[in-house]
């Protein structure tokens, strides 16, 4: 894995399947959940990411 990126959504891929199949019994409503899990997780990693940019670390 060359990149940060890469590696956050391949993180994301596992977490939406695993709560996904956990939280919801329906397979359209886990597959609506996942989807909506991975989308905030992959969103809310790149605005964290940008809002972080400009800290002097």
């Amino acid at each position: 894995m060359s990149s940060h990126l890469a590696a956050m959504v391949v993180f994301a891929v596992f977490v939406s399947v695993v709560f996904a199949a956990l939280m919801r019994d329906e397979p359209r409503e886990q597959l609506r959940f996942g989807l909506r899990l991975f989308g905030g997780l992959v969103a809310g990693g790149i605005l964290a990411g940008w809002l972080l940019y400009p800290l002097p670390f």
